[in-house]
């Protein structure tokens, strides 16, 4: 019982998904970079709507807000770039004079300072657009560079829709169509366009995202413009989405042991060190039926603590102990790194590993890397099956200006 036998789990193989440069997850888009060990609890979202998706209207007053933290005794400054992106998230071919409206940068130069004495950080909120103001719809990055080496520290996107046109999207559950009995998503949408779209059928194409996970974002691989004035897309059957795709939730608002989660707090370490309840893979403790748009939450004032936080995990026998398993989670903004990957501990039988994590709400799961590919659903049997987020983007092909536009977005919650 030491170690569990050699085979491990095969997953599905039409939902893995490859890595590329090395351990990337593939529930972010491989443009994006990742933060530095110092840079921590990342949100960008729409002023005044914490959960919300990080979607402006073109030319409306509304505004995004990038927040983040770094642990450091001293303040730093930073520069804002953003760039504008195609569909596939390739660099546009049209210059930052087409697409923004203002400078090309801009710089954050305030922060304020942690209360905390055993992990200080500086806590970072900058509202965009500011000096930043896109003049185009579609896909872009916004990017963070030091202010002192220049170096690119992290990028994240963000969406300019210009909301012409009616949009709607349902999602219908099949059911029997998986060998592991897991039911699918398959999205419909209708989209009723404007006047200027001339040929539907060549410029105009559907994509949907499941879970905010961009790096998953998929073209209808079916469209029609049977009806007048309308397009019908949806995803194919060999496209759809898991429809029970499986989280489970991490409360930290408090490292206050409470016999559910929190087992174990040793405030005396820098950072505090905060041991959790075993998960397993065929038994959920902590079952709450929660959307993931829902959390990600770190708490914002200046008094929250950041926790090292000890994960463990029991398996069955279908993994070795040489397996790469790794902690995804909101903390982490979804991407595999070495800081969180989980070593199996042979006297406890269990798999062991360490975020760094600050006081809020997050969703999280585990995953297998094997072979440069990543099986997501590998160790999710027993977790929550939670609700799932869609999001529909209509994309124009602009045959003038030659890039490509976002037309209209739709959020649904599936089942």
């Amino acid at each position: 019982m030491g170690c569990a036998p050699s085979k491990e789990y095969s997953g599905d193989n039409n939902y893995t998904h490859p890595v590329s440069n090395g351990l990337k997850n593939s529930l972010a888009l491989p443009q994006q970079k990742a933060p530095p060990r110092d840079i921590q609890s990342i949100q960008l979202h729409p002023k005044g709507n914490p959960n919300g998706a990080p979607i402006l209207s073109l030319g409306s007053q509304q505004k995004l807000v990038l927040s983040f933290d770094y642990l450091a005794e001293e303040s730093r400054q930073f520069r804002i770039q953003v760039s504008h992106r195609t569909q596939d998230w390739k660099k546009s071919t049209i210059s930052p004079s087409t697409y923004l409206n203002s400078f090309s940068h801009t710089y954050i130069q305030s922060a304020r300072e942690s209360f905390s004495q055993r992990t200080s950080y500086w806590h970072v909120e900058h509202e965009f657009p500011g000096k930043l103001r896109p003049a185009v719809s579609g896909n872009y990055l916004l990017e963070i560079y030091s202010y002192t080496s220049g170096e690119l520290l992290f990028s994240v996107p963000f969406f300019i829709t210009e909301n012409k046109g009616s949009l709607d999207t349902r999602i219908e559950r099949l059911y029997s169509k998986r060998k592991d009995g897991r039911p699918l998503d398959q999205p419909f949408s209708t989209y009723h366009y404007p006047e200027f779209v001339e040929y539907p059928q060549f410029d105009l194409s559907i994509s949907f995202v499941q879970n905010r996970f961009w790096g998953r974002m998929k073209e209808a691989g079916f469209l029609d413009t049977i009806d007048p004035g309308q397009l019908h897309g949806h995803l194919r059957r060999n496209q759809t989405y898991i429809g029970n795709y499986e989280f489970n939730v991490l409360d930290l608002r408090s490292f206050t042991p409470d016999g559910q989660q929190i087992i174990e707090y040793t405030p005396g370490k820098t950072p505090p060190s905060v041991l959790l309840r075993r998960d397993s893979q065929t038994l959920d403790t902590n079952a709450q039926h929660r959307s993931a748009s829902v959390l990600g939450r770190p708490q914002n004032h200046r008094n929250s603590e950041y926790g090292r936080v000890r994960f463990s995990l029991e398996t069955n026998s279908k993994f070795s102990a040489s397996s790469n398993i790794y902690i995804v989670g909101h903390f982490n903004n979804w991407m595999i790194t070495p800081l969180n990957k989980m070593q199996y501990n042979s006297d406890r039988k269990l798999w062991e590993g360490n975020a760094l994590v600050k006081q809020g709400q997050y969703a999280y799961k585990y995953v297998l890397v094997r072979s440069n590919r990543i099986y997501d659903l590998a160790l999710d049997h027993g977790f929550l099956s939670a609700q799932q987020e869609y999001l529909t983007f209509v994309y124009f092909k602009d045959p003038d200006k030659k890039f490509d536009r976002i037309l209209k977005v739709k959020r649904v919650i599936g089942r």
